[in-house]
């Protein structure tokens, strides 16, 4: 049996991932701007990994024929 609380940093990290890629998909929405500042219920040494993945899925919710001519040059 796991020691309460042993999985709490993954479940943060999972939970900023889940941020992130609401961000990014409501942005391919365009139901929101995109974001140029760090949320401030982003832990500080969270602050990486949201960037991160927000590039992630930002670049994952491009319109295929943006990332096609991306490709090309």
């Amino acid at each position: 049996m796991a020691k309460m609380g042993e999985n709490v940093p993954r479940i943060i990290d999972k939970a900023v991932d889940f941020m992130a890629s609401s961000q990014a998909f409501m942005e391919y929405l365009k139901k929101s701007p995109p974001l140029n500042h760090m949320p401030e219920h982003i832990p500080e040494e969270k602050a990486q990994l949201f960037r991160e993945r927000l590039a992630y899925y930002r670049d994952l919710y491009k319109p295929v024929c943006e990332r096609e001519s991306e490709n090309q040059d």
